[in-house]
């Protein structure tokens, strides 16, 4: 078995799948290798299954009727991608772009209704799941609406600062994996506002910057120029 398929039982759906479940699962759910800019799906189309994320990482992109697009989330292995197009029998509200090396299982609905049908915990946990990813949302929403480009991009700091730290990396030092332009669109914004806003908070001596580098001077000083919810993907 492929290492980082085991990742994925980390994810609540399979979390507590049984030894069976899990092998079918295993059996009808091939893993795919994607390269940065591989497309697993379009804004529009309709969902053929649910992707299953056991390394590497997925942007979804909405693009409006002038072209303009932003992402509204960053899906990190291991993870689950698709499911509300999937469960609503609606076209995709967004395109999924891999961002880096992945490897991504693909579940057709029969073999997923096969596997996970006839487990009561399923619903349950899918449940749970949608209402933790609105929550989200809602928070998302509220703070590209009332929070400044610099509180924004302090709690982005953050978030990546945070997951920087379970690695192997010195503490809150980490490499911006995204250009200046993603960043802008998650954070709804330009890139030269990302720029401003980077310029701003090392001025502050909260950051040190250097090319894509960041080191975190002050964390508590950066909380406290962030936003009050944790919100930014």
């Amino acid at each position: 078995m492929i290492p980082a398929l085991h990742r994925l039982q980390a994810v609540p759906l399979l979390k507590h799948v049984t030894q069976k479940e899990w092998k079918r699962f295993l059996d009808l759910a091939p893993v795919h290798a994607y390269r940065p800019g591989n497309i697993l799906f379009y804004q529009g189309n309709p969902p053929l299954g649910l992707h299953f994320i056991s390394s590497g990482r997925v942007k979804l992109i909405k693009e409006d009727r002038a072209g303009r697009c932003q992402i509204v989330r960053i899906v990190q292995a291991p993870d689950l991608l698709g499911d509300r197009a999937f469960f609503a029998e609606r076209p995709y509200m967004c395109s999924g772009v891999v961002m880096e090396d992945s490897l991504i299982s693909f579940l057709q609905p029969a073999h997923f209704w096969d596997i996970f049908g006839k487990n009561p915990d399923t619903l349950r946990l899918l449940a749970q799941r949608f209402a933790v990813e609105l929550g989200r949302a809602e928070d998302y929403m509220h703070c590209i609406s009332v929070c400044t480009i610099n509180a924004r991009m302090a709690t982005r700091l953050l978030k990546i600062s945070k997951r920087a730290d379970r690695g192997r990396g010195p503490k809150g030092e980490f490499v911006l994996t995204e250009t200046r332009m993603e960043l802008a669109q998650v954070l709804g914004t330009t890139p030269e506002a990302v720029s401003r806003a980077l310029a701003k908070l090392s001025s502050k001596g909260l950051i040190a910057v250097s090319g894509r580098r960041v080191r975190v001077l002050n964390e508590e000083r950066l909380r406290l120029s962030a936003c009050l919810h944790d919100s930014m993907n």
